[in-house]
Formats: C-alpha cells, structure tokens, sequence
C-alpha cells in the first residue's frame, strides 16, 4: 500500500503542474468581501506570548477570492478570534514566492504555518524538516504517513463522499435522465469526484444515463465549456464540473444554457458565480465541498488543547464535518422537499459509515466490492413530517427557551422544505388546548417548550402514538413513556463548571458566589459543578453558595448579591430563573462581574446591551436548545429518531456550551479565553469530568478533576 501511495503521489505532481486538482482557480469573480489587509499585516493583534502565533501562506490568490484560500483564512481567524492568538497571513503572487513568504514566518517566530494548495506541498514539508520547533499544516496536501516530521500534517478530504452526494442530487433533479461530470486530469482526486458522482447517481436512479470525460488540463475553461455543449447535446439536464478552471468553465456555460450545474471544492455559487452576480447563478444547485475551515480551526484548536498529531495526514470526511454539500442558493426553490430530505439522509447514512461510495478512497478507482444497493428516489417515497412548536408562557422573540426551540425547528424546516407552525401559549391553561390544535391539524411531529408543560406532553404522546413529541427541558425516565416521546436534557453540570472555570480565572478578590433557585436536580448540577469549576482553576478560592426558596423573585435575589457582594465576591452567576437574574442585575450594577444561566442573558436580562450592567456580564452558562430541536428534527427526516425516554445534550454533541464575551470581551485576556476553549475541549472529549452526579446533582468525590491552577 504504502508504494502505491507514493506512486500516486509521484504521479500527481507530474500531471498537474499548475493548479489546484479540481477546484481552486487563480483568477475567478471574488466572493463578498472579507476584510482584509495587505500581505503579511495582522489580522488578530499580537497577545499573549504564551500563546502560539499563527501564520497562512496563501495559494496563488487572496483570502477573499472564495477559494481553498478564503475557507483556510476563515477557519485561521475564527481560532484566532476564538482563543485570543496573533494570526497575519500572506497572499502568495507568484509561485516563485512560495519558499519567500514562508521564510517571512519564520524569521518572524511564528508557532504554527499554515500552507494553502497542493503546489506548495514540497516547500511545506521542506521547512518542517528545517524546523521542528513550528507547526505546519498542509491544506490539501498529502504525506505519507512515517516519511514526515512530527511537526507535519496534511490535510485530506473524502471527494468520494462529496461525489456521491453531487450524483444523487443530480440524479434525483435529471428530467432527462442523463446528467454528466466534466472533470480534470484523471488522478486519484479526480477520480473520487467522478467516480463518486457515478456511483450516487445511480444509487437514487439506477438507470440513469451517466456521461462522463476526464480532460487533459486543469486551465482551459474554453474546452470544458466546449465538453459541457456536448453533453446538453446529448441529453444533459444536470452537470457536474469537477476540473478547476476547466471544470468551472463547464458549469458556466451550462448554466448560461439553461441546464442544472453543481460545484466543486467550495460553494462556487460565491465563486464561479459572484456570490449570484453572474449570469447562470440561478441554475447552480449546489456544490460537493470540502470543508477547509473546519480542518484549519480544528487543526488549530488541537494545538491550543496540545492534541496536535502530525507525522502525516488528517482525514476529514462526512464523519467529523470535514465534506458536504452547499447551500441551494437560488434553486432552493427548485429542489423539492422530497430531495432536500433525501440528500439529509443520504448525507446522514455517510456520516454514521452506513452507506459506501463504491470508491477506492485512495486510488479513486471504482471498488465493487463497496458499491451500494440502489435505493431509487421516489418522490411519494420521502415523508415530510409537519413540525408544530408550543411555546411555554412566552413569545418565539423572547430571548428564552421560546425563542430557541423556535429558531432549531425554522432551521429544519428551512433546510429540509418542512411546513412548520407554532402557538404561543398566553396561559398555563392553555397548554393541552393549544397541544389539541395541532393534533386537529395533523401535524406528525410536536415540540413543546418547558417542564411545565411536561405532563401534557406526555398524556398527548400516551393518546396519539402515531405523533411524534419533543420535550424541551423535560424529563422522561425511559421506559415508561411511549417511543413517541423524548425529553430534551442538558448536562448543567458541565455548562456550570464552564461557568465556575471563567468566574476562578476572572476573580481578583479570590471570592466568587452563585445565586441558585430551588435545590432540585437541575439547580444542583449549576451549583455544584460552579464550585468545582472554579476551583479546578483556583484551588484557593472563596466560593459564596446558597440555594433560595422560589424562581421567582428577582429583588430576593438581589438582595442575596448585595450580602455576596458584601462578603467580597468580584464575580457572581445566577442559577435561578428570575430570581437568579436579579441578582446579577443588582450585581452589574454595582460594577462586579456577572454569570448569566441557560440562554445568553447579555441578550435577554440585558436587552441585548441596551439594559444597565450589560458591560459587566462575561458569559452565561448556556444550554443550546436550538441545537437540540434541529437535532431531533433531522432524527425524524433522516428516520433515525428515538424516542421512550430522554436525550442527553452535552459538551460531547455541542448541547452545552458558554456564551459569547460581548462588551467583556476586551475585559477577559486571552489566555483565560484559551483556557476556557481547553477545558470545553476536555469535556467534550470526556478527559475531564465535574464532580457532579449528571443525574441527582449531588457531588461525587470519585470524579473531582485533580485541580490545574490558571497561571496568567
């Protein structure tokens, strides 16, 4: 294997001495523009020292030409940004200057390079055996695995797997029943795309008529376009361009011929089509992508965690996020629900390793071995369910859970072509009526907001098994509802720790406190893993608690901050509905540090930075309930959904997390803030745990992390 693989990479270089192998033209309309700066300038300040500095090398191009070089810087700044590093780039003019603008970095002491093509693979791997104090990462670039440094990664995507998802879309959209791919040199990338392309298509129409060429050249946008006349000659209704410029050229033309088109690499609706600026933007459906922002930050961010791996390749596939398909941009109309919910499930099935390509990952050669059953598309075959959302006592602009919930179900309704409705409840009374209208109505899956709400949920769900219901913030213990039903929980107890780590890191008094509502379950996990929190960071830290009798009293929360305050404590969170929110209004006003709880509070208990005291709120604790109803949602469309019980959302499935700086940000230094991004990391890998019971919310000596002190 191992021959074979420098083989292809030894052929690759040879055959393709000019561009990128299938999708990064040199010169194509620019996507809206990002800001920008001239070679080399910073585009995140300088910080912490303790911090490593990023650096990116550009392919021929700029960082906002839509190209492997955008998605790259984008995914280096939002790390940048994310965990407070000094990041400047460079846009490369010429070839030539590959080795140039690398040595700039160096000289410079940078930490961490990023290097942008396959073109500039040799000068990558050049400097990383010249320096094995930098990190290099390689976008599009190929090691073989054992014959680099440490120091080294490149990284690789799966075009089989975005392949397969342009052929089943072009064979779900063909009226012909013929669609065609033109595409580039035929090496191994190549190779995956189009084989790929063939595979899916037949996959969902296993009659379909495939035309398909490999051209000699990379850079002749003249005879890709003169291949793709060919193709409408001979039936074409939808064509797949998968050659760099060349391919590009074939799409063009298409689309200005009135036929379907999809994209490669990057969303070439931004690229190729100027962001919908040129003509034929109206006839892109999508674009099989590879997702270099994901790799880069992720790259980055294992850096920052001291998880990095190099010595050779990272892989990214539809697994972990690393390809996928664009938006639909101006045919969204034009793709009917049926197929959006097809290619959401085929796109699933690839994720979870339940469906193969049919393709060699490596060489790009058809394996039979691996190719799928056929499932052909039959439009009535594709079930759309109708999504219904009751609010709790509140609007779907109130900033709340409401609003949440609201916006996951409009984001699977919008992205899969669902009908989608909603109630607003004016009254706890009027919780089973309004469940009542939308069983009336028809409607297959029903959300509803709060544990107030719970009991109602669960008689619906009792009297109609064949609706499905979803439970925001409600607990079912499994098995002793209906398959139909899932209560959606979040593990407080991590988001609480999150919160307890920034008040440790931020105090300097040394005492923080928290405000907690009821002692029930839920309360306890906020509290207790606040305690262990801040003193995985602090070991010495003062912690002020206490638990009151109600949710609902704002001025005895604020009353319990004052004697906080009193006591000393420079940073206090609210864990207790109205009365924990405040308490830490009272506390902003008095200038200390405040925690919000469950959803961002900068924007509901501080009107969005118009409220007193919203320059004084650092985070909140948040549970992402909107990641959990889309989550659900896609479930049933992809027909994965489980029901008979709850479901856990946690660090691990981006369930819990913690709220943006806003007006603080200035305020918390980068290295707190890439601490925070650390011990997020940890538990979402499961390296860390809070001391706390997920379940009762009581502490567990046996899982109290061994404390790691902040040092500044």
């Amino acid at each position: 294997m191992r021959k074979t693989l420098i083989t292809l990479v030894a052929l690759f270089t040879l055959l393709v001495p000019l561009l990128a192998a299938c999708g990064q033209p040199a010169a194509q309309p620019t996507a809206t523009p990002v800001p920008t700066t001239a070679p080399a300038a910073p585009t995140a300040a300088p910080t912490d020292s303790s911090k490593p500095r990023i650096a990116l090398v550009t392919d021929l191009g700029k960082v906002n030409d839509g190209t492997f070089n955008e998605f790259a810087h984008l995914g280096a700044l939002r790390a940048a940004q994310e965990f407070g590093l000094e990041y400047k780039y460079i846009e490369t003019q010429a070839q030539a200057d590959y080795e140039k603008n690398i040595q700039t970095f160096v000289d410079e002491g940078f930490d961490v390079i990023v290097t942008v093509g396959f073109l500039i693979a040799d000068a990558t791997k050049k400097f990383a055996a010249e320096h094995p104090d930098i990190i290099f990462i390689g976008v599009d670039q190929f090691y073989e695995p054992g014959t680099v440094t440490d120091n080294l990664v490149g990284l690789q995507f799966r075009e089989d797997q975005a392949g397969f998802l342009a052929g089943a879309l072009a064979g779900m959209m063909t009226k012909t029943g013929t669609v065609g791919v033109v595409a580039g040199v035929e090496i191994p990338p190549v190779k995956r795309f189009k084989n790929g392309f063939d595979n899916g298509a037949r996959y969902v129409k296993p009659d379909i008529n495939l035309l398909g060429v490999y051209l000699p050249t990379f850079i002749d946008p003249a005879l890709g376009a003169s291949t793709a006349q060919q193709m409408i000659g001979d039936g074409a209704d939808v064509i797949f361009g998968a050659g760099g410029p060349t391919g590009s050229g074939a799409i063009k033309e298409a689309a200005a011929r009135g036929v379907y088109v999809i994209g490669v690499d990057q969303d070439e609706y931004v690229t190729t089509f100027a962001n919908g600026a040129a003509p034929g933007a109206d006839r892109i459906l999508s674009s099989a992508i590879k997702r270099v922002d994901v790799a880069v930050y992720d790259q980055i961010k294992a850096v920052v965690n001291g998880t990095f791996k190099g010595n050779g390749i990272a892989l990214y596939e539809a697994a972990n996020g690393g390809i996928g398909y664009a938006d639909y941009h101006e045919t969204a109309d034009d793709v009917p629900p049926a197929v959006k919910a097809r290619m959401a499930q085929i796109l699933a099935a690839l994720s979870k390793g339940e469906l193969t390509t049919g393709v060699d990952p490596v060489s790009g050669d058809v394996d039979p071995n691996t190719i799928p059953e056929p499932k052909p598309f039959v439009s009535s075959d594709v079930k759309l369910p109708r999504i219904a959302l009751v609010t709790d006592l509140g609007k779907v602009n109130d900033g709340t859970f409401n609003e949440f919930a609201h916006l996951g179900a409009l984001r699977a309704a919008q992205e899969f072509g669902l009908e989608y409705k909603y109630i607003e409840t004016q009254a706890q009374a009027d919780y089973e009526k309004n469940l009542q209208t939308f069983v009336d109505e028809g409607f297959d899956v029903i959300v509803t907001v709060g544990f107030l709400i719970a009991d109602a949920t669960k008689k619906f769900a009792a009297e109609h098994p064949d609706i499905i219901f979803i439970g925001v913030d409600q607990f079912y213990e499994p098995g002793t509802v209906t398959d139909n039903l899932v209560g959606l929980q979040f593990r407080e107890d991590q988001a609480g720790f999150l919160a307890g780590a920034l008040a440790g890191m931020m105090t300097k008094t040394g005492t923080v406190g928290i405000v907690a509502g009821v002692e029930i379950p839920p309360v306890k996990r906020f509290r207790n893993a606040f305690e262990h929190g801040a003193r995985y960071v602090k070991p010495d830290v003062n912690v002020l608690g206490v638990y009151l009798p109600t949710f609902i009293d704002p001025a005895l929360g604020a009353s319990t901050a004052q004697q906080m305050i009193g006591e000393g404590a420079d940073v206090i969170m609210g864990a207790g509905g109205p009365t924990g929110s405040g308490a830490i209004k009272e506390a902003a006003a008095r200038g200390v540090y405040v925690i919000g709880v469950d959803q961002d509070e900068y924007v509901t208990t501080f009107a969005n930075g118009a409220a007193p005291g919203a320059d004084r709120i650092l985070s909140s604790a948040i549970k992402r309930v909107d990641v959990a109803v889309y989550d659900q949602i896609k479930a049933v469309v992809n027909g994965t959904f489980k029901g008979n019980g709850i479901a856990i959302y946690e660090a691990a499935n981006g369930g819990i997390g913690y709220a943006d700086y806003h007006e603080t940000a200035d305020d918390v230094p980068p290295a707190v803030k890439a601490r925070m991004e650390q011990i997020l990391a940890a538990l979402t890998k499961g390296e860390l745990t809070t001391g706390v019971d997920p379940v009762s919310g009581d502490v567990d000596p046996n899982t109290i992390p061994e404390p790691k002190p902040f040092q500044p």
